[in-house]
């Protein structure tokens, strides 16, 4: 029984994509369709609507917003950003335009001359860029993390870049296979003085750019959501004056990355010394993103940025 429900669901999926080649790519009506398949117009919509979901078709905007275009430009001669991109504000999923936008200048990068190395931090908006970008055989990239992939307890992160975007292009991946945060700082010494620690960090060192997400600290935050760091330890963290992190490093008003007990503990790269070596952009938006992001740009760790209208004329308000 299971195999004929697949069955049906797998010819449904494929009427879906037929309906949603014609409507956007031949151009024809939903009438025209209905006629074809000889359904009803409702029966259209709704297998048009099933292959959006299914992400069997994907969408490339490609005409520039005038506003976002001035906003984009108005962070870039503030900043000093070398690559900015403002998108419209989401109705429903906020991160699913920045994610896509970051997805567009990342590919753009892969069709350019020179390194093939690519690094990236991990997090939620970094993951919806990874699901837009278009699966294409591109075996001669290296994608490359800059943080370590696995919470206290053993279980690595969902939000694992590297690894997907590497699984999806058939490129090299080279994952930092360690704890966010080390037990000790012993250990953590430890794990940076092994060969595979070296190489990575060679690789990051050559990399045409780096995709960061920016986090608040705060309770909640997803350093805390994802069992990376104890209670205690944020409150240590709160207590210090952390505003935000990138990469799980921690970092002040000014955008300083702190130096105490915890960071001696992280054993992936600190985002301060790769940003004067690399091109690191932040991807990254929302009301909790404002206060952290407009640190980190202060304290130019970041090159880059890509986000939406709201936060874009947050980080532009000088009060």
């Amino acid at each position: 029984m299971s195999g004929d429900v697949g069955e049906l669901q797998g010819r449904k999926l494929d009427l879906a994509t037929r309906a949603a080649w014609l409507y956007y790519i031949d151009g024809a009506t939903q009438d025209e369709i209905a006629t074809q398949f000889d359904v009803s117009r409702q029966s259209v919509q709704r297998l048009i609507a099933l292959a959006v979901s299914e992400r069997v078709i994907e969408f490339r905007i490609q005409g520039p917003v005038a506003e976002c275009t001035a906003l984009a430009q108005n962070l870039r001669g503030r900043f000093g950003l070398s690559i900015c991109e403002v998108v419209p504000n989401g109705l429903h999923d906020p991160l699913a335009a920045v994610g896509l936008a970051a997805a567009q200048v990342l590919e753009a990068q892969f069709g350019q001359r020179g390194s093939g190395v690519f690094g990236f931090s991990t997090g939620r908006t970094l993951l919806r860029m990874a699901r837009e970008i278009s699966a294409r055989s591109r075996p001669d990239l290296k994608m490359v993390s800059i943080v370590g992939n696995a919470a206290r307890d053993g279980c690595v992160s969902p939000y694992e870049i590297a690894m997907r975007l590497a699984d999806k292009l058939g490129a090299k991946c080279y994952p930092l296979q360690m704890p966010v945060v080390a037990g000790t700082v012993e250990h953590c010494r430890t794990l940076q003085q092994q060969p595979v620690h070296r190489r990575i960090r060679e690789l990051v060192e050559t990399a045409r750019a780096i995709y960061v997400g920016v986090s608040d600290v705060n309770w909640g935050s997803p350093l805390q959501q994802d069992g990376f760091v104890e209670e205690s330890e944020m409150r240590y963290l709160v207590e210090n004056g952390a505003i935000g992190e990138i990469a799980a490093w921690p970092f002040d008003r000014d955008g300083r990355i702190q130096s105490n007990d915890y960071t001696n503990r992280l054993p992936g790269f600190r985002p301060d010394d790769l940003a004067r070596i690399v091109p690191v952009v932040g991807v990254a938006a929302g009301p909790r993103k404002v206060a952290p992001l407009r640190a980190a740009l202060k304290g130019d760790l970041l090159s880059g940025l890509i986000t939406d209208e709201h936060t874009a004329l947050a980080l532009l308000d000088q009060n």
